[in-house]
């Protein structure tokens, strides 16, 4: 309790003119002198900002905007479309293909619908070369058979699906031969991927139609049906 009020006194006294002095030894006989520590303020705010400062974690470099150099990185690089898979050149074609007879006959229709005198005019060959046949069976084949241009639509793809198609119906009414009535579509018409069937490439029904003089030629060509008949 005295050393808390030692400060307290010291004031009263200098307020009264009384100077207070402290002995540096012990004196004889005299009652023990308590002394007060004396604290160094700066040096102990010094050694506490030391301590804070070692106990503080390294203060890490400000972070470059990355984000908004990638950013802007991508705005300028020009948008490139995906690349499509496309082997080749897009084609576009639609191909009827009539069954009787046993035989496969198939014509490019060109973008007209098929007319009932083709198909008149295909079933009077077919029972030439047979005799009586059935009713005619018609199916067709358009081409591309999507819309996707990630997809191959390319003469190659095509004639592998065509052939895909012709080989489906070709076993289905179990023909023996092939007929491609003109050139138009001759050209997507894989005859090594139909198998060991007879091919005969003549021409079109619009041709004999337009031109009858024609039929003569055709007969000519459908020689080796009627033979193996």
């Amino acid at each position: 309790m005295l050393a808390m009020n030692e400060p307290k006194r010291l004031s009263y006294l200098r307020a009264m003119g009384i100077d207070s002095y402290v002995s540096r030894t012990q004196l004889p006989g005299a009652a023990p002198t308590r002394r007060l520590a004396l604290v160094c303020t700066s040096e102990t705010g010094a050694a506490t900002a030391e301590q804070v400062n070692k106990s503080a974690p390294p203060q890490r470099p400000p972070l470059r905007p990355r984000v908004d150099t990638q950013a802007e990185s991508i705005a300028k690089s020009p948008v490139r479309p995906a690349p499509s898979r496309a082997g080749s050149a897009a084609v576009k074609f639609n191909l009827v293909a009539v069954f009787v007879g046993g035989v496969a006959w198939l014509e490019s229709l060109e973008g007209l619908p098929l007319a009932s005198e083709q198909i008149r005019l295909i079933h009077a060959m077919a029972r030439a070369i047979k005799g009586e046949v059935a009713a005619p069976k018609v199916a067709q084949f358009d081409w591309p058979m999507h819309s996707s241009r990630q997809l191959d639509q390319g003469a190659d793809a095509a004639r592998a699906a065509l052939a895909a198609f012709l080989l489906r119906h070709i076993e289905e009414q179990h023909c023996r031969a092939v007929v491609m009535l003109g050139e138009a579509g001759a050209g997507f018409v894989d005859t090594g991927q139909l198998g060991a069937i007879t091919h005969v490439h003549t021409c079109s029904t619009i041709e004999m139609l337009e031109k009858p003089a024609c039929k003569r030629q055709v007969w000519s060509d459908l020689q080796p049906l009627t033979l193996r008949a």
